[in-house]
C-alpha cells in the first residue's frame, strides 16, 4: 500500500521528518518496503500483515501509530445515513453475506470530489475515474471500508445477494469477455443479470458512467473465506478483494457509504430517500481478560493495570476492571478486530508494539542443560569450517520465486523443472513458486553483486528445494499427504578470481578446477570418497551448465551432485556481462552420512613399499574411476592410490601413472607386495579392457 505523509499526518500527529516516520512505522511492524517523493510529500510503499484487514488504510495506520504515539486519532465519519424501507428492494438469500446496505442518489449538478480528497488517489497512483468511482476509492482509503456505485437504471428490479448457479457467467470491469462463476461463489444481481462478484469486482453491465442520472450506493460485508474463493478462482484481485479477504469490519457499513454520500453531495449528488440494509450480522461481543502480572512477567516491563487498559484502548479496545479482580484487565474487542483477536497472547502483543520491541529488555530464557549438538549439526558446521576458509560468505535466499526467476534457466517444454508447486494466494507473482531448483537465484544474486561492481564473489548456502508429486490423486484424495517433497541441498556459486595468490605470482581464477579442489577438501574433512564423475546429462541441471565444462559429484557410485560452469546462454539472460560463474550442489544428505575424519596416525618405523603402475587411458575413461577399482580392489595393506603423472598421446588417449603405497608394518614380504601389484593389473584389464584400457 501506498501511503502519502501528508495524509497521514490528517489521521495522526505523525512525525513530519521523512527518517523519523519511516522509523516509526517499521518499527510498529508496518514494514516500508520504498520510500519516495511524488512532488508534494514523502510516499512510503509499506508491506502489510497478511491477517490485519484494518490496516489497509489510512484510519487503520493512523489507530496503529497511535498505539505507540498516544495523542489519539482523527478520521472523517461522513454524514449520518438514515435506515428505513422503500428507497431500493433487498434480499439476502446466503449467509455469506454479512451487512448490505443500499442508498439512492441522483444527480442534481455536474461537481468533482473536492481536491483535498483527491489527494489520496494521486498518492496511492490511483486515475480519477470520474466522481462515483473516485469517492468510493477516496472512502476504501480513508476508512477501509470498500463499497461500489451501480447505475441505478441498468438495475432491473430488486437487488438479490446470493450464491451463483450452474451455467451463470459475469462481465467484469474492464473485462472484453465474460467468465463462467463457479457454482456457489456470492454475487450480487438483479432479476436478470449478475450486478457483481461480492466483494471482487463490479460488472460492466452495470458499471455507472459519465451519463448516469442516477446511483445505486452499496456498502457490505462478506465472510471472508467466501471473498477470497471467488478470488483466486477467478483469478482477479483487486484493491476491495485484498481488504475483504482478510476480514472487514461489519459495523462500518453505514460509516464507509456515509464518507461516498459526503462526498458526492459535494459533488452536486444528492441523496434520494433512506438507506436500506439487510443482513443478521452481530457484534459478537468478544472479551478478552488479561491480567497485567501477567504482561509484566511476559515482557519482562513494570506495568500497572491502569496502564495496560491505557495502552489498548489506543488501538479500540474497550477496557475495564474486572470487579473480582483489581490485577485483571477485560478488553471488548472491537468489530475490526473480530477475525485475529481471540486471547490474552493477542493482547500481550498489542502491548509489546505499543511499548516498543526495541523498549523491552533483551534477555535470554534460563537454560539448566546444556544441548549437546546433533552429529548432523557436527558435520555441517565441519562443512562450513571448509567453506568459510576458503573464502565463501553465506547467503539466504527465498523458498519462493516467480516465472521470470525460473526464466533465466531457458527450459525446453516439458523439462523436469517446469513442475511446480504454486501458491494460490500470492498477490506478488514474483513469489508464486516453491523453489525446485537453487541455479536461478545463485545467477540471480550473482547478477546483483555484478550490477554493483563486484566480480570476485564466492557464495554458499544450506536450503531446501520442493518438488511437487505427480502421482495421480485417488477419488478421494488424502488430505494428509503433503503436496511435494523436500531435498535438502548445498549450493555454492564463486566467480572471478579467488586466493590471495600463488607462489608463482597472480590470483588464480574461479573456475571449475576451483570447486573440484573445494569438493577434494570437503571428503577430506568428512572422510568421504566424493568424486567427480562423467556428466549425467539426466541431471535436471545439465542443460544450464556448460556443456564441456560440467560433471557429476559421485558418492559410493551415486550421483550426489553435480559442478560446472553456468552456461553462456544462462548469462546471457542474467545480464552478466562480465563473469563467468561456477556452481556447485550436493545433496546435504551425501554430506552428513556416516563418513570418518582420518585420524592421526603414528608413522611406522619401516619405510612403505611403492609400486607404480601405468596405464593408457581413452579420454571417455575417469581415472579417478581406475583409481578408486584399484583402492577397492587391493589388499588391507594398500593403504593409498594417487596419480602421480600424466602424459597426453596424440591420438587421443593419455597414459597415467599410478602410485601405490603399501604398508610394511607385519609379515608382508615384497614378494607378496609384488604378487599384489600384478593381481591388480590382471583386475583392472578385466575391469576396464574392454573400454580400451590397458597396462603401458
Amino acid at each position: 500500500m501506498r501511503v502519502a505523509s501528508d495524509v497521514l499526518q490528517r489521521f495522526v500527529a505523525a512525525p513530519t521528518d521523512a527518517r523519523a516516520l519511516r522509523e516509526l512505522l517499521d518499527d510498529v511492524g508496518l514494514e516500508v518496503k520504498r520510500h519516495e517523493h511524488d512532488g508534494t510529500s514523502d510516499v512510503f510503499t509499506l508491506e502489510l500483515l497478511a491477517n490485519r484487514g484494518d490496516h489497509r488504510c489510512y484510519e487503520g495506520l493512523a489507530r496503529e501509530l497511535d498505539g505507540r504515539l498516544g495523542l489519539g486519532i482523527c478520521a472523517p465519519s461522513g454524514v449520518p445515513l438514515e435506515v428505513g424501507a422503500g428507497a431500493w428492494p433487498l434480499r439476502v438469500e446466503s449467509p455469506l453475506c454479512l451487512r448490505y446496505s443500499a442508498t439512492v442518489l441522483e444527480k442534481r449538478r455536474a461537481g468533482a470530489v473536492p481536491d483535498e480528497a483527491l489527494r489520496l488517489l494521486a498518492a496511492a497512483d490511483i486515475h480519477r475515474l470520474g466522481p462515483a468511482v473516485d469517492a468510493t476509492n477516496i472512502a476504501n482509503l480513508e476508512l477501509g471500508q470498500p463499497t461500489h456505485a451501480f447505475d441505478a437504471d441498468k438495475v432491473q428490479g430488486a437487488v438479490v445477494i446470493r450464491e451463483s448457479r450452474d451455467g451463470e457467467s459475469a462481465l467484469p470491469l474492464f473485462a472484453t469477455e465474460r467468465v463462467e462463476l463457479p457454482v456457489g461463489t456470492l454475487v450480487i444481481a438483479d432479476e436478470v443479470k449478475v450486478l457483481a462478484i461480492a466483494g471482487v469486482i463490479g460488472c460492466e453491465e452495470s458499471k455507472a458512467t459519465d451519463d448516469t442520472q442516477r446511483l445505486l450506493l452499496e456498502s457490505a460485508t462478506f465472510d471472508p473465506v467466501a471473498v477470497r474463493k471467488a478470488s483466486r478462482a477467478l483469478g482477479i484481485h483487486t484493491d476491495s478483494s485484498a481488504r475483504f479477504e482478510r476480514g472487514a469490519d461489519p459495523a462500518r457499513v453505514l460509516k464507509g457509504a456515509g464518507r461516498v454520500v459526503e462526498l458526492l453531495e459535494a459533488a452536486g449528488w444528492a441523496r434520494a430517500g433512506a438507506t436500506v440494509m439487510v443482513g443478521s450480522w452481530s457484534d459478537p461481543g468478544r472479551v478478552v481478560s488479561l491480567r497485567a502480572s501477567d504482561a509484566s512477567a511476559f515482557l519482562e516491563v513494570p506495568l500497572e493495570p491502569a496502564e495496560v487498559a491505557e495502552r489498548l484502548g489506543r488501538y479500540g479496545f474497550d477496557t475495564r476492571p474486572d470487579p473480582d479482580d483489581a490485577d485483571v484487565v477485560l478488553a471488548g474487542v472491537p468489530s475490526w478486530r473480530v477475525w485475529d483477536v481471540e486471547f490474552a497472547a493477542d493482547l500481550l502483543e498489542e502491548l509489546a508494539k505499543s511499548i516498543g520491541y526495541n523498549a523491552t529488555p533483551t534477555s535470554l530464557p534460563p537454560v539448566r542443560m546444556g544441548s549437546v549438538p546433533s552429529p548432523t549439526e557436527v558435520r555441517r558446521g565441519r562443512v562450513e569450517d571448509v567453506l568459510l576458509g576458503m573464502g565463501f560468505y553465506e547467503v539466504f535466499t527465498d523458498g519462493f520465486y516467480g516465472r521470470g526467476t525460473l526464466e533465466l534457466l531457458g527450459l525446453p517444454p516439458g523439462h523436469a523443472l517446469e513442475a511446480h508447486v504454486h501458491t494460490l494466494n500470492a498477490l506478488d507473482r514474483g513469489y508464486s513458486m516453491l523453489k525446485n531448483n537453487c541455479l536461478a537465484q545463485a545467477v540471480e544474486a550473482m547478477a546483483v553483486n555484478e550490477r554493483r561492481r563486484t566480480f570476485d564473489v564466492k557464495i554458499y548456502e544450506w536450503t531446501r528445494t520442493f518438488h511437487s508429486i505427480d502421482a495421480v490423486l485417488p477419488a478421494q484424495p488424502d488430505r494428509t499427504r503433503p503436496p511435494c517433497t523436500e531435498r535438502p541441498v548445498l549450493w555454492a556459486l564463486c566467480a572471478g578470481t579467488v586466493g590471495g595468490g600463488s607462489w608463482a605470482g597472480g590470483d588464480r581464477p574461479a573456475d571449475v578446477w576451483f570447486l573440484k579442489g573445494l569438493v577434494e577438501e570437503l571428503a577430506a574433512e568428512l572422510g568421504l570418497d566424493l568424486l567427480l564423475g562423467s556428466v549425467e546429462t539426466s541431471h535436471a541441471l545439465s542443460g544450464s551448465l556448460h556443456p564441456n565444462r560440467q560433471a557429476s559429484v559421485v558418492l559410493d557410485g551415486e550421483v550426489v551432485g553435480i559442478v560446472g560452469e553456468v552456461h553462456p546462454e544462462v548469462c546471457e539472460r542474467a545480464r552478466l556481462k562480465h563473469s563467468r560463474p561456477v556452481y556447485l550442489e550436493i545433496d546435504e544428505v551425501a554430506l552428513v552420512s556416516e563418513g570418518s575424519k582420518p585420524a592421526f596416525v603414528e608413522p611406522s618405523a619401516l619405510q612403505p613399499v611403492v609400486r607404480s603402475l601405468a596405464f593408457t587411458l581413452p579420454h571417455q575413461v575417469e581415472a579417478g574411476a581406475v583409481r578408486s577399482w584399484l583402492h577397492a580392489s587391493g589388499p588391507d595393506h594398500l593403504v593409498e592410490v594417487e596419480v602421480t603423472d600424466v602424459y597426453a598421446h596424440g591420438d587421443g588417449e593419455r597414459t597415467l601413472t599410478f602410485e601405490l603405497v603399501f604398508s610394511s608394518d607385519g609379515d608382508v614380504s615384497a614378494e607378496a607386495t609384488n604378487e599384489a601389484a600384478e593381481a591388480l593389473i590382471a583386475s583392472v584389464e578385466q575391469q576396464f579392457g574392454d573400454q580400451g584400457v590397458r597396462l603401458r
